[in-house]
């Protein structure tokens, strides 16, 4: 990972992840050295899941 950002606040606040998943709730933030090429979609991950 290149980077990440947690929600200080939601230790406060830990009713927010129900109420506001979207908004004030967020728990992480991740930012990948890899390029969006790199990653692998669902298809991709499930399939490497079951190869497993």
């Amino acid at each position: 990972m290149a980077g990440t950002q947690r929600n200080e606040p939601l230790g406060d606040h830990p009713e927010w992840i129900n109420s506001d998943p979207y908004g004030r709730g967020w728990l992480l933030i991740l930012q990948s050295r890899a390029g969006l090429s790199e990653m692998l979609d669902a298809a991709a991950y499930a399939a490497l899941v079951e190869g497993q």
